[in-house]
């Protein structure tokens, strides 16, 4: 075989494998379509638009000064609303554990004192800032209350200062709904009851205030 028929032979057959090449690459199957997968969104699936209160408490009694815990809980305006507002409207709950000293002259042993209740809340910003604001606010109360054995019903009110820091916004995804405002902030508050005999009418408190949003994830 001559050399020029065996070069023509080796450039037929690199044609020929480059033109099968192209032939396997122009009918690959088309990529699969990508998939999204959403990460799952840590933390409860499902949360109110909250102002919780976690703080200390005082009150004078026949037995001398009680201090002891407070709390209270609520569904407020100003934690769903996804943009600032200067108005807070809130319907919750609220309590106080106090422990008195001990009266060794007295034959009855218990030496706690508790209030708690249902509140209707309203309140306003006295100032405010893109990421802070200060609230004066004020309650009406429908207080059960106990003190040394003895219970009582009625009614009382309250005025808190409290200032925060928070965050709104909104958003709407298959991960489920946001809306509202987390805050953390502080307050003060004083107030006057309608209590048990041996407690005293007023009660004040200071602690923590903590806003949390709207929450849904399926």
């Amino acid at each position: 075989m001559s050399k020029s028929l065996l070069g023509a032979c080796l450039v037929l057959a690199g044609m020929t494998a480059t033109a099968a090449a192209e032939e396997i690459r122009d009918h690959r199957d088309p990529p699969a379509p990508s998939v999204v997968r959403y990460r799952k969104r840590p933390g409860p699936r499902f949360m109110l638009p909250l102002k919780i209160d976690l703080g200390t408490t005082g009150s004078n009694t026949s037995r001398g000064f009680a201090p002891g815990f407070a709390a209270a809980v609520g569904v407020h305006w100003a934690s769903l609303s996804p943009t600032p507002t200067d108005t807070d409207v809130g319907i919750g709950v609220f309590g106080a554990l106090l422990g008195a000293p001990a009266d060794p002259t007295m034959t009855n042993t218990n030496d706690t004192a508790a209030y708690g209740g249902a509140y209707l809340e309203a309140g306003h910003t006295l100032s405010h800032g893109d990421f802070w604001r200060t609230w004066l606010s004020g309650r009406g109360e429908y207080v059960a209350s106990t003190a040394f054995g003895t219970d009582h019903k009625g009614f009382g009110g309250s005025v808190r200062l409290s200032a925060e820091l928070f965050a709104s916004g909104v958003g709407i995804e298959p991960r489920g709904l946001f809306l509202g405002t987390y805050a953390l902030g502080v307050y003060a508050e004083a107030g006057v009851h309608d209590v048990a005999p041996g407690l005293s009418d007023f009660q004040a408190t200071a602690g923590l205030t903590i806003r949390t949003p709207l929450v849904i994830s399926p």
